[in-house]
């Protein structure tokens, strides 16, 4: 008599792979909806760019948390859905590898957000080596002297914006002053007003007026400031030199020099049509006939010695912006100590002093500052012309790499679409461990000035390794193919037949 024994079953093999988690991650569904949306997520994110700016989409898209966590779920989606797969068959090779690469592309833009560094700086020939780089995210930093302490609140990419009746506090110094945003305003526009100072330089207040075209344009110019010793209109500039300085050599073709002589006086030297007309002192408050039709020019303030002031003013809507003026982002702060209360508009990239005594409070609204640990020298700026005209064909900054210490390390050249690496072992450029430099933007009327960005991406070889292992699994999908059902009965047939064991007893 046979007799079968009954036997136990074996626990399923793999039995993490049937838990409900692990099922959900590695579902075919969940993919189909993260890629979906992430795709939906990328066009808006382009649109966002070409419509507004580019910190706009970082800022809401790309480098908010949602997004993300958006990929980290996509990480996590890839890596069940390779492991579903376990035990790996040789047909698998591709699926894998595809799957791979996707994951070291997405860990490596993580970590290039994370760590890597992006920022601009403008370089001026002759200047002494610049290491500050200018980053694209806000911050604000109060001083206080009286206590010798500082703080900075980082804000990020966006412009700060305060609601109405809802100040935002920023911080209360040590000596009892309350420091709030109060209100905030798109359309700032910064004056450039000089003050009084001991060892500065001679600063002028010129009025160009014409009555044909009713236009009149006052403006404060400052001796030796890049920034603030010219007037710019267009066809007619106007320099403001120290008798020291050697006289303007650049202009427009009807422009004027101001020189500011050791005892206070002006010297006025006119010029037409890129020829010199006259030269003279210029009194004050007396308006002298320039030649250019019918404008005239005159020095309305004189300080013999001041240093850089600005005030700020708010653009009510509507208002036309002034001639040679932009605006500005800029909040309103508001300082406050028992009855006392300071209130100031204050610019965007700009710093001013709130009057709460002898220590004034200090405070910058501005972008992040980063120290490199390298520092950059313009050696000269080429710009290229076509052939015939004035038009621009090409410009290049040739740059000197300096130590912490000041001394020379390497030279390189940056230009449009050829940026410049540093430092330039071949390895790091590889690696993604180097700076890039690139030419960012110039200035026309100042040849001698060059602005750069500086990139540095550290997670560039993530990205690259991660594309060439997918395209590898890409083109590996067709080689190793899956086997068919007719490979696999034709292999099975080819083999030698084994009957199973069967347990059994006789009696």
């Amino acid at each position: 008599m046979n007799k079968s024994i009954a036997v136990a079953p074996r626990p399923p093999r793999y039995a993490w792979k049937r838990g409900p988690i692990f099922r959900f991650l590695s579902s075919l569904r969940l993919a189909v909806i993260l890629l979906s949306v992430l795709i939906v997520i990328s066009i808006i994110g382009t649109l966002a760019e070409s419509k507004f700016d580019a910190d706009t989409a970082r800022t809401w898209i790309y480098e908010a948390p949602w997004f993300h966590l958006w990929l980290f779920f996509l990480a996590a989606n890839l890596t069940c859905s390779a492991f579903m797969r376990w035990p790996w068959k040789k047909y698998h090779t591709g699926f894998l590898l595809v799957h791979l690469g996707m994951i070291v592309v997405m860990v490596g833009a993580v970590v290039g957000q994370i760590w890597g560094i992006e920022g601009t700086m403008t370089l001026f020939k002759g200047s002494a080596p610049d290491n500050k780089l200018v980053l694209q995210k806000r911050e604000i930093t109060v001083r206080d002297p009286d206590a010798q302490r500082a703080i900075m609140i980082e804000l990020g990419r966006q412009p700060l914006r305060v609601s109405a009746g809802a100040a935002l506090d920023l911080w209360t110094t040590p000596g009892g002053w309350k420091l709030e945003a109060v209100a905030d305003s798109p359309r700032l526009t910064a004056n450039f007003q000089p003050t009084s100072a001991p060892g500065g330089s001679p600063a002028v207040l010129v009025r160009l007026r014409t009555a044909a075209m009713s236009q009149s344009v006052e403006q404060w110019l400052l001796a030796g400031d890049r920034n603030h010793n010219r007037l710019d209109l267009g066809l007619i500039t106007v320099d403001l030199a120290r008798a020291s300085d050697p006289t303007p050599a650049t202009g427009a073709p009807n422009r004027a020099v101001l020189t500011a002589q050791a005892d206070g006086s002006l010297q006025l030297d006119l010029f037409a049509s890129g020829r010199p007309i006259s030269s003279a002192p210029l009194a004050r408050h007396q308006p002298v006939i320039t030649g250019w039709n019918d404008w005239t020019i005159e020095a309305l303030q004189v300080l013999p010695s001041a240093q850089t002031g600005f005030t700020f003013r708010p653009l009510p809507p509507g208002e036309a912006i002034p001639p040679g003026q932009s605006l500005l982002d800029g909040i309103l702060v508001r300082a406050t100590k028992g009855d006392r209360v300071v209130e100031q508009w204050v610019g965007a990239g700009w710093r001013v002093s709130l009057p709460t005594g002898a220590f004034p409070l200090e405070l910058a609204y501005g972008w992040e500052v980063a120290d490199l640990p390298f520092g950059l020298v313009l050696e000269n700026f080429t710009v290229e012309r076509n052939e015939g005209t004035d038009e621009p064909a090409s410009f290049r900054s040739d740059l000197a790499m300096t130590q912490p210490d000041g001394q020379p390390d390497a030279t390189g050249s940056c230009s449009m679409n050829q940026p410049a690496n540093y430092p330039q072992a071949l390895w790091r450029s590889l690696t993604g461990l180097t700076y890039k430099i690139s030419q960012a933007s110039w200035n026309p009327n100042d040849l001698t000035q060059s602005s750069v960005q500086i990139l540095r991406d550290p997670g560039w070889l993530g990205k690259w390794v991660g594309s060439l292992i997918f395209s590898v699994g890409l083109v590996t999908m067709f080689i190793f193919r899956r086997p068919s059902v007719q490979e696999k009965t034709m292999a099975g047939s080819s083999g030698p037949s084994r009957r199973p064991p069967q347990l059994s007893t006789t009696s």
